[in-house]
């Protein structure tokens, strides 16, 4: 009897055991996915932070004093004046963002294009964002409604920018380990928020 006890017990601690380090295993899978998936969203959120940083700091470079250097402002809309060849040919350079269902072969829902013109020339995809949000603001710190005005665009100093970025695709987690309101996939998200952001240009 001792010993069919001993069997008993044997079985239900290893069957424990067991469990214990299959749970650990998953969660070091997905940690480790998790992680990478962090690198690569910081990677594509750096390059869209990069061109958004320069550019929107150059807005009005090389335009007269006489001609407003933003033509239009929106949330997710941003037009504006600069020599961006530095060629002394003012050219017109066009933010906007486009639709979830230009990128509804990823996997992530939120995704969507950033996109980019200059004049007339093709539009460009600079990157895919989850959020490109704008607000605008005076010289007294006031913020603008959105869209701005035309009546007030020359009132713009500052422009504040978030950014969001999220990786495209990413692995489906057991539901078993899905809590109510998170999402079935482990997305990795990295923000960038620009306040305050201001080109020399405008301050005239």
């Amino acid at each position: 009897m001792a010993t069919l006890l001993d069997i008993i017990f044997s079985v239900m601690f290893g069957g424990s055991l067991m469990g214990i380090i299959i749970n650990a295993n998953d969660i070091a899978a997905e940690t480790q996915t998790v992680y990478n998936g962090d690198m690569i969203v910081q990677q594509m959120l750096t390059n869209t932070a990069q061109l958004l940083e320069g550019e929107f700091r150059n807005m009005g470079c090389g335009v007269s004093e006489r001609v407003p250097s933003i033509t239009r402002a929106d949330s997710t809309a941003f037009n504006f004046l600069t020599d961006i060849d530095r060629d002394g040919i003012v050219d017109t350079v066009k933010y906007s963002l486009g639709s979830t269902s230009e990128l509804s072969f990823t996997d992530n829902e939120l995704d969507r294009f950033l996109k980019r013109r200059i004049n007339s020339e093709p539009e460009m995809n600079v990157g895919a964002v989850t959020v490109f949000r704008l607000r605008f603001l005076t010289r007294a710190a006031e913020i603008l409604p959105t869209p701005v005005p035309t009546d007030r665009l020359a009132e713009i100093y500052m422009v504040e920018v978030t950014v969001e970025v999220q990786n495209p695709t990413a692995p489906a987690r057991d539901p078993s380990m899905v809590k109510a309101g998170e999402r079935n996939a482990l997305y990795s998200s990295s923000l960038w928020q620009q306040t305050r952001l201001a080109s020399q240009n405008t301050r005239r």
